[in-house]
């Protein structure tokens, strides 16, 4: 079988490897033979990809000619974004003549690599005859069939640990004989970090509320003191990356005693065509229904698309998937004891149908942790070793990082400490946070100015219920962290009767802060414009739709025009629509500023007092506000 000495043959346990994987390799006669070809090819359980690494180099570049860019591999591991093994594929694969994808045994195979691949088949466990075959070559001793066959009832990593050149199998049986049962265990790997309850979590806000009334209706329920139709069935999480969609998700079914499913778009897509993805999907929703109560969890639930953005190409397709996974949220088969919890960075981007009411109407922003809650996950993370009093010393520096930056910054501080062989120190911590930007004393009170000016403009007008407002002292350049400077926040009723006068007051309110900046500095900032999310942005959204949708502008006609890329389009083919846009945005520029300039000696002493303490709320805004009337009426 193989005539030559291979580069693998380093090892015995490579050399046995790489056997296992020719056997594979013959699903794909022609690849086997060293034509063209790609192949996916599945490890068995508990082996990683990497163990088959020199194994593929093997194949792939017998003649240890690196150069040639005609061949390539990569690993498919479970845990990997979906975005990461597309790159990956179309980077490394896709276009080569000849390639290897070895997928982790339980990992997701993507639509597009299953489809693009000759042959999808699993690497065979090794056997005696690989095993046979690899001593012969690789160690220089023949093995009898019987004494293979015992030699593989042994723990591989003992098997690979006895094998050496030279020493008889007789020797090595006895080696593998003498091992204690005890001494055969692998040494326990620490198991991952567990989730606690969601009660013993920090931070999440009115998610963790909700989640604590679940667990309270799901007891009633089992108890059979309410009906289901009493138990709150479904939610939508969104918030920056990082906040801990996921983790919450597990927490709540911890909370709740009951059986978490986490599933995507991504994972039904990996199962094949449509019908594939339509059958996973609802196989998910099955799998609920059998251990219920339980939780299903869809992740980047955006990605199941919204039907109105379909594109004519692919759109009935999506269509499809929509409309199946209605009909699965609506529960005509039975939904009774499932719980969907889906979860996004992109709310706006969801079905309307999606989340009207009876499906998965309710929607909570999971924020940044604040500063108690940030303490909180630091000392989960540490395991409590640290004391709380000495860990509010990093209230300052994780100012704006999310839990998944505090949870790296404990790994990290944890790594320190290992190496150190000690216990975590604050001082660790420190140094394992992210990078951090800190504004300038000028940057902040530019940025309090310009948040007081929404602050001001949105109490004034009416404009929803005010929550507070805040700046932050540091950007945080973490994965997922916000780079947020600040913010004014005002609750918007769900469902209202909005007019002209409603949207102009929001457009009013969101330039107020470019108002307030011209107004105390004579000059605006670029902050107001940076990305979708941007005050321009949102202002210029706004004054778009209520000039093409929403019946406001100069025509009645209806557009069906919704995501910012059809907007943009039709402002610029319709020159007339940009003049009318252009001019609501000043009309209600110049309307902000005039209010401002009213209130303008409310409007610094807000902004000092948000620059010195870093938040506002309601009761404070009042009171400086009051103030400054009174001031006002005296001088006069």
């Amino acid at each position: 079988m193989f005539k030559r000495k291979s580069k693998v043959a380093k090892s015995a346990e490579d050399f046995a490897l790489l056997c296992s994987m020719k056997r594979a390799l013959k699903s794909h006669p022609v690849f086997a033979k060293g034509g063209e070809g790609i192949l996916v090819l599945i490890t068995p359980e508990d082996h990683v990809p990497a163990r088959y690494g020199p194994a593929i180099l093997d194949e792939l570049f017998p003649d240890d000619d690196f150069r040639r860019d005609d061949r390539g591999f990569m690993y498919v591991l479970k845990g990997d974004k979906l975005s990461k093994t597309l790159n990956d594929f179309r980077d490394d694969c896709l276009k080569k003549r000849r390639a290897i994808i070895v997928v982790e045994h339980g990992a997701s195979i993507p639509a597009e690599i299953s489809i693009g691949a000759d042959v999808v088949a699993d690497i065979p466990p090794v056997n005696h005859r690989d095993l046979q075959i690899a001593c012969r070559v690789v160690l220089g001793i023949r093995v009898p069939v019987q004494a293979a066959l015992q030699a593989m009832s042994y723990p591989e990593r003992l098997l690979w640990a006895a094998l050496r050149p030279g020493r008889p199998i007789s020797t090595v049986l006895e080696r593998l004989a003498a091992v204690r049962p005890h001494d055969d265990d692998t040494p326990t790997r620490r198991s991952a970090r567990e989730v606690p309850a969601l009660a013993d979590m920090f931070g999440y806000g009115d998610a963790k509320a909700w989640g604590m009334q679940l667990a309270q209706d799901l007891a009633d329920w089992r108890n059979g003191n309410i009906d289901w139709d009493d138990v709150d069935r479904g939610i939508v999480l969104s918030g920056a990356p990082g906040v801990g969609k996921s983790i919450f998700a597990q927490a709540v079914a911890k909370q709740c005693g009951v059986k978490l499913i986490a599933t995507s778009l991504g994972q039904w897509q990996s199962k094949g065509h449509l019908g594939d993805l339509l059958k996973a999907m609802r196989a998910d929703f099955s799998a609920a229904r059998e251990d219920s109560p339980s939780i299903l969890f869809v992740d980047e639930l955006d990605s199941i698309g919204d039907r109105q953005k379909f594109k004519n190409d692919n759109s009935e397709y999506s269509i499809q998937v929509v409309n199946a996974f209605l009909e699965l949220l609506d529960g005509v088969g039975g939904r009774e004891g499932i719980i969907v919890v889906g979860a996004t960075n992109h709310y706006d981007r969801i079905d309307p149908a999606v989340v009207r009411s009876g499906r998965l109407e309710r929607h909570v922003v999971i924020p940044l942790p604040d500063a108690a809650d940030r303490v909180g996950i630091l000392s989960q993370h540490v395991d409590f070793c640290i004391p709380v009093d000495e860990l509010h010393k990093l209230v300052v520096p994780t100012q704006g990082m999310s839990g998944a930056d505090l949870a790296q910054a404990a790994r990290n501080a944890r790594r320190i400490a290992r190496r150190e062989k000690r216990t975590v120190t604050v001082d660790d911590l420190l140094e394992g946070l992210p990078e951090v930007v800190r504004l300038t004393d000028e940057h902040r009170y530019a940025n309090a100015i310009h948040e007081s000016g929404h602050t001001l403009v949105g109490i004034k007008l009416g404009v929803g219920k005010y929550v507070g407002t805040r700046v932050v002292e540091q950007i945080c350049l973490g994965k997922g962290a916000s780079n947020q400077a600040g913010a004014a926040y005002f609750e918007m009723p769900i469902i209202a009767h909005r007019g002209r006068a409603n949207y102009d007051n929001q457009i009013a309110m969101i330039l107020a802060g470019l108002a307030a900046e011209e107004l105390v500095f004579g000059e605006t900032y670029d902050g107001a414009g940076a990305g979708s999310s941007s005050d321009l942005a949102r202002a210029t959204r706004l004054a778009t739709m209520m000039e093409t949708t929403l019946g406001m502008g100069a025509s009645y006609r209806h557009c069906g025009a919704t995501d910012d890329d059809a907007l943009e389009n039709l402002r610029r083919s319709d020159p007339e629509l940009r003049g009318r846009i252009d001019a609501k945005l000043a009309k209600e520029f110049s309307r902000a500023k005039a209010i401002l300039e009213k209130e303008q000696d409310a409007l610094v002493a807000l902004g000092k007092e948000l620059f010195e303490l870093g938040t506002l709320d309601p009761q404070r805004v009042s009171e400086l506000m009051n103030g400054t009337r009174r001031t006002k009426k005296t001088a006069a």
